[in-house]
């Protein structure tokens, strides 16, 4: 099969649970690959910014995917989301697409609906309107929610469609922008953001264990609302909390079931004491499908994207879903930064720096000999992944992905 992602780096060591014939990336390199061939959108000395919801369409029109598809005999493509141009190119080129439906998903993904999809499994909402954005008077949000108000727009992953809004002059702006557009504004919650992997098969509902988001941290990122980073580790989060959210995973997979999905999605939750509530479903693969699959292996679980794969080549397999979801409840010690060109302009990054694993001394950095993930053991290093993979110095744009990097050590809104 070929992955078709983000990034080349999720699969860098999955190759021979997914028998990977190649890959599709917006952001490729192949220092963890061998004879694995890649197609990426970078180009030798230059990463630009891009979209997976674009990537399909681009190297279809200029016959890049199909030459792709053909040299390297693909059958199959596990994409990290669908696309219509995805779907058009696998029906007109007779390639399984491993993935529900695209025109589902949309359906499901609709973040105006979160509130309905919550009272069907009996969780508690958060006071909000849904409609469309020039519909909405600021005085009128304010006097109903109070300030900060939060804007989730239907449209928009790892947070970019979600704004806290503070004054006038911000709602106007965005409601100018946006205008068209349909949303949620609630009440300003200031909950921890967490998430769990879910796959849902035509027998179980398997959950991962607890994920806390990092969003909008400085310098990292200006945009308080988008996602940075992730741990598994135990972060104050209790079993009890724990199990909580499985047991929301689980509902939320068989109401999903019961509309036609299977395979990954990406739920994600404010926590609030012994509240959680639901904001977003995200149908897709999470941001840290990769990493988190890499950990799942390093310490003996089945990765969560195995099971998406089979669940769509082998209908009707039993899992142990019990079992899975009760050594899935303990945390991992492993976190994740996902670092992005945040700088306001092009950046050049020297070739001398490639993925691998490097010692921390002070405030710099040093390139050990080991590159796997499952070398990485002590509080004392990092895992850099997915860096531009150049015998010349790579340009980086404004805006685009840089790298991930893995730390045995916490990572967290409320402990670092």
């Amino acid at each position: 099969m070929c992955w078709y992602g983000p990034r080349t780096a999720d699969v860098s060591e999955l190759g021979g649970l997914l028998s990977v014939a190649g890959v599709v990336s917006c952001y490729g390199s192949g220092k963890f690959f061998n004879n694995v061939p890649i197609l990426s959108n970078d180009l030798e000395g230059m990463r630009r910014k891009c979209s997976i919801d674009d990537l399909a369409g681009m190297l279809a029109r200029n016959g890049k995917l199909q030459n792709f598809v053909r040299d390297n005999n693909i059958t199959s493509i596990l994409p990290y989301d669908t696309t219509p141009e995805l779907e058009i190119f696998c029906r007109e080129n007779n390639i399984a697409c491993l993935s529900s439906s695209e025109d589902l998903k949309n359906k499901l993904r609709d973040k105006t609906e979160i509130d309905n999809i919550s009272i069907e499994i009996d969780l508690p909402t958060i006071p909000g309107v849904s409609g469309f954005i020039e519909n909405f008077e600021y005085n009128m949000a304010v006097e109903k929610f109070g300030l900060p108000l939060f804007l989730h727009f239907a449209e928009g992953a790892g947070g970019t469609g979600n704004y806290i809004v503070n004054n006038a002059k911000e709602f106007e702006k965005i409601k100018n922008e946006k205008r068209g557009k349909r949303l949620n504004i609630k009440k300003y919650f200031s909950g921890r953001s967490c998430s769990i992997d879910i796959c849902v098969t035509d027998t179980s509902v398997i959950c991962g264990a607890l994920e806390e988001m990092l969003i909008g941290a400085e310098p990292l990122n200006s945009n308080p609302t988008e996602y940075v980073g992730s741990s598994w580790f135990e972060n104050d989060y209790s079993l009890v909390i724990r199990k909580k959210i499985c047991d929301i995973g689980i509902a939320l997979g068989g109401l999903l079931r019961k509309r036609g999905f299977l395979g990954f999605f990406h739920p994600d939750f404010l926590v609030e004491g012994d509240d959680v509530f639901l904001t977003e479903l995200n149908m897709r693969f999470g941001g840290s499908c990769g990493a988190y699959a890499k950990a799942q292996v390093t310490t003996g679980k089945i990765p969560l994207m195995i099971v998406h794969a089979i669940t769509f080549q082998n209908h009707g397999l039993e899992f142990e879903t019990d079992k899975i979801n009760k050594e899935n409840l303990y945390p991992l010690d492993y976190a994740l930064l996902v670092l992005k060109n945040n700088f306001g302009k092009p950046i050049r990054l020297s070739h001398k720096y490639g993925s691998g694993i490097y010692n921390i001394i002070g405030d710099t950095i040093q390139a050990t000999k080991r590159e796997r993930f499952g070398d990485l053991k002590g509080e004392d290093e990092v895992l850099i992944m997915g860096l531009p993979d150049s015998e010349s110095n790579t340009v980086i744009e404004e805006g685009a992905f840089i790298c991930e990097v893995v730390t045995r050590f916490p990572i967290s809104d409320t402990k670092s």
